[in-house]
């Protein structure tokens, strides 16, 4: 067997996570780059990204979100709920940022439908710029409360699908992402699909670029959207010497991995009350 390694691309930060042939989603044939220290493989692609309308429904429950570098996020289940990727809160030491976290829902070309302060309530686990487990890969995700509820807003549910059931279904992709307009507009990928399942994780052809991380994967649920997980990061293969090789898609975290966190926290809110918990708790 060939040892190898996946190069997981953070908000423009790469992690290496030691993986091994077997572990690659099905599929996937790896051709390692010859020398040594060269850049990840520029990926191919139709750019399908529509600039479009942040303050229309369903875009109008996602906005900017500002941590430790620029982001996406959704509002989930509850006006005061949003979700996004826990390496958005993550300093360069490895700390969670507790202050200083902006929400600006519906933000378009320096205006917003209302900036607000945002707290964090649960991390699915911490995460590191440098030494990132598989298991610390698979739970880049972040829970937050609002410091009030936005007027006017649908919430995203949480989709009630079987994993296997994604596959293949057209989801879209909207994003903040830096290389449109430098994430002054929304934009979104309109027609790409979540191809497989790995590692606690979904690989999806959404495009996605820096600022698209805690970005929803929508699915059609009935006359609406539904959200079946957050993209956070890009990934490529690379051998056991540290050479970059083939790309092998874009990492979401499912949303059944935050669903329990989420609902708990909704209760919470609709009984008046807010506990704060941590990623041991779930």
């Amino acid at each position: 067997m060939i040892a190898t390694q996946t190069l997981l691309v953070l908000g423009g930060f790469a992690v290496l996570l030691p993986m091994t042939l077997a572990e690659l989603p099905t599929g996937v044939s790896l051709q390692f780059m010859a020398r040594s220290g060269e850049a990840p493989v520029e990926v191919t692609e139709v750019d399908r990204r529509r600039i479009v309308d942040a303050r229309r429904s369903p875009y109008s429950a996602i906005g900017k979100f500002k941590g430790t570098m620029t982001c996406t996020a959704a509002i989930v289940l509850n006006p005061r709920i949003i979700i996004t990727a826990g390496h958005c809160l993550t300093e360069r030491d490895g700390t969670t940022r507790q202050s200083n976290l902006l929400f600006q829902l519906g933000y378009q070309t320096g205006t917003d439908l209302g900036r607000f302060q945002a707290t964090v309530w649960a991390i699915g686990s911490k995460q590191s710029f440098t030494h990132e487990s598989v298991q610390e890969a698979s739970r880049d995700w972040a829970i937050l409360v609002l410091d009030r509820a936005p007027a006017g807003v649908r919430p995203f549910l949480l989709t009630h699908h079987k994993a296997l059931d994604l596959l293949e279904q057209q989801i879209l992709l909207p994003a903040y992402s830096n290389d449109i307009v430098n994430a002054e507009v929304l934009s979104v990928d309109l027609a790409c699909t979540v191809r497989h399942l790995g590692w606690d994780a979904l690989v999806h052809t959404c495009i996605a670029r820096p600022g698209s991380s805690g970005a929803p994967l929508l699915l059609r649920d009935g006359s609406g959207y539904a959200v079946v997980g957050i993209h956070t990061a890009s990934m490529f293969a690379s051998d056991e010497d540290g050479h970059v090789a083939k790309f092998i898609g874009n990492q979401a975290i499912a949303s059944w991995m935050f669903a329990d966190a989420a609902l708990a926290l909704s209760r919470q809110l609709d009984g008046g009350s807010v506990q704060t918990v941590n990623s041991a708790d779930y």
